[in-house]
């Protein structure tokens, strides 16, 4: 491997995982129709653009829809923040730019999350070309984060014989290169699946993604290959993962006045719901799933008049439940100049 070749390769690499996002603590996002017009579709890229200099914390997506040839129908934009108050953040600063929001169109960030904790998956790549016979294989194991946290990669991976040549012996310098290569690309990739998310399309954020084991076997030495074998091996390990999609699950406080509290149904309905204190004002706290509250938290947050004090707070995950209703799958856009080829 020649090192001008190399160093593209790691500059590609690197640029492209600048670009994935933080999905830590994100499970909110404002919702709008994706533009239709060309003109539209243009000055709305403009105004996100501008957004995310103004807001480096703020996460474009898209929900869209895939037919059997594979095709894309974007649906929804999708402006993912980290609570309420930064959805509120994002309408205002949309609202300066002529484009307007609305926090009652606001949709749950769910995550894949396999059912397996702890579970060690295997995954093999090989190709064969007229330029170059490839084998690939990485064992990882998935495993489990505090909420919040986002994603991790972590390589355990022995370095002795990582890279082999089956019918050219490549002097010790290419084959350093050829092993920094592989590696750079099992890291840059199993963190753009946990980011983009996986069977499902939803982000599998707060996991954890530790290469145990891999290799990365050719006739001759291609860079190219190094980073498909990095890239396909991972994905078929992932694949045998069994994922099931979770919902936030919250953890609410506030103080309120006494006939709001007895006149709401919604606290009747709650979990683990503890009156701390029952006066003219009660102070009170509960967990709920986010898909239960998400239709009051403007009333929560606005109604000065018989709330205070309310603070809310993502505590864990929960899987679904079957009559949520979901979304289309879920896109994380790196690029929002790409949607000028949808």
């Amino acid at each position: 491997m020649s090192k001008k070749n190399f160093d593209k390769m790691m500059t590609y690499l690197d640029g492209q995982m600048k670009r994935l996002p933080n999905l830590a603590s994100k499970y909110m996002g404002l919702t709008m129709p994706f533009p239709q017009s060309t003109t539209l579709r243009n000055r709305v890229m403009e105004t996100i653009e501008s957004l995310i200099q103004y807001d480096t914390d703020v996460c474009i997506a898209a929900h869209f829809n895939k037919d059997e040839a594979g095709e894309i129908e974007y649906k929804e934009i999708i402006f993912l923040g980290n609570d309420y108050r930064h959805l509120m953040k994002i309408i205002d600063f949309m609202k300066g730019q002529e484009i307007n929001l609305s926090i009652k169109n606001t949709c749950i960030l769910y995550r894949e999350f396999t059912a397996d904790l702890n579970v060690q998956l295997k995954g093999n790549h090989s190709t064969i070309t007229s330029l170059n016979d490839l084998f690939a294989r990485v064992e990882i194991h998935m495993d489990t984060m505090e909420v919040g946290m986002g994603y991790e990669y972590e390589n355990k991976q022995g370095k002795t014989d990582i890279i082999h040549y089956c019918c050219y012996k490549d002097d010790d310098e290419g084959k350093e290169l050829g092993y920094q290569l592989y590696i750079k690309s099992l890291d840059y990739y199993a963190k753009k699946l946990l980011a983009d998310g996986f069977i499902l399309g939803y982000p599998a954020v707060d996991s954890k993604i530790k290469i145990m084991d891999a290799s990365c076997t050719m006739c001759f030495y291609r860079d190219y290959y190094y980073i498909t074998g990095a890239h396909i091996s991972l994905k078929r390990a992932m694949e045998q993962a069994h994922w099931r999609l979770c919902e936030p699950w919250m953890e609410i406080s506030m103080t309120c006045k006494k006939p709001y509290f007895e006149g709401n149904a919604l606290f009747r309905e709650v979990d683990s719901l503890y009156i701390l204190e029952e006066k003219e004002d009660c102070r009170i706290s509960f967990r709920s799933r986010l898909s239960a509250v998400i239709d009051v938290l403007e009333e929560f947050y606005n109604n000065d008049k018989d709330i205070s004090d309310f603070h809310m707070k993502m505590n864990s995950y929960v899987p679904i439940e079957e009559d949520t209703r979901l979304a289309d799958k879920f896109k994380v856009i790196y690029d929002v100049h790409e949607w000028k080829d949808e």
